[in-house]
């Protein structure tokens, strides 16, 4: 009694960490607004996109002049796929980003602090909650507005009701469109690491820069009629180039969490020189912490189905050994109602109780035989 007490309390302690585990990836799965920009893009269309990021080295230049030769390339291929943009309808989106660092000055102070310098449609990819303002937008004609954090906003002015205030970036005068909250999901966290900072035009830091700023990170949403077809135009668009091209639409799912944890301790290693974002280290963060759930919840649902298989095996050896059983008695009904009827007919008196069925069919068999030898 005892035992079975004991493996009742260790089934449910294991079911209940296979359902918390369930419950923890699917909130990990939707804690990164930075992974979501194609349920954002698609809306209600109910056609396919992907969510794609390319990550490039220090040694690819990749700047906007590039960008514009990359979107042609991009037109051609959805275009060869009947896949057009038209007036009411643009087939995708894409953003841009380097980071850098800037002097900035304000009302109570200056600091230095890191730029993360964006183009295109930025902040839909990373929709930033807003304390005071606007984003800044690829439609602005003038690059000189920018977004401050919180940090950055109470230690230059106190304060971050700040749009339409001034500041002064590497001695040139920006103005503040708004004020963001950073992100505050534990892998953003943990993988932001910049301290104090903005956001600011690409464009600008590209003035502001001798040689030109080079961009590290692309992202785009585009069309995915059949798996593979987004990213394949992207990797054909950068081929030999050392770039690292990511899939952000399905890296949470089951099956990249099995990819990750094939890939343990190579995972680590780098031997490019591209310095991911801190949006991306987050992101895998969250594919590391996705591939230890996923191993944690095929060991706890382990014991409760073996438990299951066992009983499972013994209640069919159990119903198999009951059914013959039960066939065995009908068999044995069967065949002492047919001696009883043989009995009625012979005008046998016998009290069948008393005799095992089997021992009286023999009898009467023996009988028979005898009277058929006599005769």
């Amino acid at each position: 009694m005892v035992k079975k007490i004991i493996l009742i309390a260790v089934n449910a302690l294991c079911l209940i960490a296979f359902i918390v585990c369930l419950i923890n990836s699917a909130s990990l799965r939707t804690s990164l607004r930075s992974q979501q920009a194609v349920n954002t893009w698609s809306g209600q269309s109910g056609e396919r996109f992907a969510q794609l990021s390319v990550f490039f080295p220090e040694t690819v230049v990749f700047n906007e002049d590039r960008i514009r030769s990359l979107r042609a390339s991009i037109d051609k291929a959805l275009l060869s796929a009947s896949l057009e943009s038209r007036p009411d309808r643009t087939l995708y989106t894409d953003a841009w980003s380097a980071v850098g660092d800037v002097s900035i000055r304000g009302q109570h102070g200056s600091a230095s602090a890191k730029a993360i310098c964006v183009g295109g449609d930025f902040f839909m990819f990373h929709p930033l909650y807003l304390r005071d303002g606007t984003y800044i937008s690829p439609n602005d004609v003038m690059k000189d507005r920018v977004v401050l954090d919180e940090e950055l906003a109470w230690r230059l002015f106190g304060s971050v009701r700040l749009a339409g205030f001034e500041v002064m970036i590497n001695n040139r005068p920006f103005k503040i469109a708004g004020v963001v909250s950073r992100e505050s999901d534990f892998a953003s966290s943990k993988a932001y690491t910049y301290g104090a900072g903005l956001f600011m035009s690409f464009e600008a830091l590209s003035e502001m820069t001798e040689d030109g700023a080079n961009i590290s990170c692309y992202e785009i949403v585009m069309p995915d009629p059949i798996t593979g077809f987004a990213k394949h135009i992207l990797t054909e668009a950068f081929p030999d180039s050392g770039v690292h091209i990511v899939e952000n639409t399905s890296r949470f799912s089951i099956g990249n969490s099995f990819a990750v944890i094939r890939s343990f301790g190579e995972r680590s290693m780098r031997t490019d020189a591209i310095s991911f974002p801190y949006w991306e280290n987050a992101a895998r963060i969250v594919e590391d912490r996705l591939a230890l759930l996923l191993v944690l919840t095929l060991l706890s649902i382990a014991f409760p189905l073996v438990c299951a298989v066992i009983y499972t095996v013994k209640i069919i050896r159990y119903t198999i050994k009951f059914g013959r059983k039960k066939v065995t008695r009908m068999i044995d009904d069967i065949d002492k109602r047919k001696y009883e009827k043989y009995l009625i007919e012979h005008e046998q008196d016998v009290d069948i109780d008393i005799y095992n069925v089997n021992d009286i069919i023999r009898e009467v068999q023996d009988e028979n035989n005898q009277a058929g030898s006599t005769s």
